[in-house]
């Protein structure tokens, strides 16, 4: 792709803090933004105040809470593609498909996403498209370098997480993940884990364990080491993919006929939620209290207010690339794909965003998050960070059709769902209960 298609409604989806005429950047601000990109692709920073930062700030934040998958090159491609048919298009009359290439080789689900991703990007900086018009204007193939910059932040923001997670994950494994029986193995291995990744996943039972799909995890006690051969010797009667949800996402024992009682309440993504978006000192140990000392968490710095199916999804994520065997990122480990299993996360929620399940799970995250930050600082500043306020909802644009087969997990929930509101099935398993 060569460049972008000019955008003819900047405004189109502006965020509340989008600037008037009067603070639209100038020639100058152009300039010294092309000069600072430029600077950092020759591996030259800035020393203070660097053009370069807001744009960074917004990346930083798209990977972690808007999308961790969807390239910003193709997203404000797709989106400013869009701004431009709709301009041109009569008003009442639906928007044509753009006629670009790229557009045009995208399905319908995936020209929705991009573009949402765009909608949501460009809100977190004032003036973004219009930056992108100026640099064109002032500094053809700039605008490009901004959003590959961005990319690359997006990246490094989720090796940073890796990285945290790489030395304080195994202490929330051993925390909050192990059975009782399981200790005395664990202690003998915990440092060949740490030195060693390729040790965990299947090839390890105690990961082996969190990391089956709980609907096996009957089958899986029976033999696990049997288990986690045929996992790993590809056998087809034991097939892992990201529409079938694993052990440790849930909080008790798997329920066939109601598939979400626990879903998402497991302790382990959310001390990996914690790490991530309320920074590694809030975590507490079995009984204890983490160190509450420590620079502003992501949730401060980006004004999370509420827990979202994103982050959520994001933390789990990265909890399971944490316990696979993985030893460098990849979105596929085996068959399963970490970027299916993320967009099937926010899908659980915001496909019914009005279920029972999706209401209270999400409410209890917000509680257990609270009481996670209480050691950190004021209960007014929890009141405004984690406390009551209006929930936004993206379109998950989830495709059904990436589901592993007919008896997936996922689509087994979402035909119990679809069942209860029915009538067909007496009782709720939404509740927590």
């Amino acid at each position: 792709m060569s460049s972008l298609p000019p955008s003819s409604s900047p405004s189109r989806g502006s965020s509340p803090g989008h600037a008037d005429s009067s603070t639209q950047p100038s020639k100058r601000s152009f300039e010294l933004l092309s000069n600072a990109l430029d600077l950092e692709s020759s591996r030259k920073r800035f020393k203070n105040d660097r053009p370069t930062a807001p744009f960074r700030r917004a990346a930083r934040w798209v990977g972690r809470g808007i999308d961790p998958f969807v390239r910003l090159r193709d997203a404000f491609h797709v989106g400013a593609a869009y701004d431009a048919a709709e301009a041109e298009a009569d008003e009442g009359d639906a928007v044509s498909v753009p006629s670009d290439e790229l557009s045009q080789s995208m399905t319908e689900k995936d020209r929705q996403l991009h573009c949402s991703v765009y909608q949501r990007t460009k809100s977190l900086v004032p003036n973004f498209c219009l930056v992108l018009e100026g640099l064109a204007e002032t500094a053809p193939g700039s605008q490009e370098s901004l959003l590959g910059m961005m990319t690359s932040v997006v990246k490094q923001c989720r090796s940073d997480d890796i990285g945290t997670l790489k030395a304080i994950g195994l202490d929330i494994i051993e925390n909050h993940g192990l059975l009782p029986d399981e200790e005395t193995s664990w202690m003998k291995q915990k440092s060949s884990f740490k030195e060693n990744k390729s040790l965990r996943g299947f090839n390890n039972n105690i990961f082996g364990r969190l990391l089956c799909p709980h609907k096996y995890s009957q089958l899986y006690s029976q033999d696990p080491e049997g288990f986690c051969k045929k996992v790993l010797e590809s056998d087809d009667t034991v097939i892992i993919q990201a529409s079938d949800l694993p052990a440790f996402l849930y909080d008790g024992n798997y329920n066939p006929e109601a598939i979400d009682k626990g879903l998402l309440r497991g302790p382990i993504p959310v001390q990996v939620y914690k790490v991530i978006f309320t920074s590694p000192s809030s975590l507490s140990a079995k009984g204890g209290d983490g160190n509450a000392k420590g620079r502003s968490s992501h949730a401060q710095l980006h004004g999370l207010t509420r827990v979202t199916p994103h982050t959520i999804a994001y933390a789990c994520m990265q909890a399971r690339y944490f316990c696979s065997s993985l030893r460098s990122w990849r979105e596929r480990d085996g068959k399963f794909c970490l970027r299916h299993f993320y967009y099937y996360i926010v899908a659980l929620f915001e496909m019914d965003a009005e279920s029972i399940w999706a209401v209270e799970t999400l409410d209890w995250w917000d509680r257990l998050v609270l009481l996670g930050l209480v050691i950190i600082s004021s209960h007014q500043y929890f009141r405004q960070v984690f406390g009551k306020g209006p929930r936004k909802f993206e379109d998950s644009l989830m495709q059904m059709e990436q589901a592993a087969d007919t008896n997936s997990d996922f689509n087994a929930l979402i035909a119990q769902r679809i069942a209860r509101r029915a009538g067909v099935v007496d009782g709720v398993g939404d509740s927590s209960s």
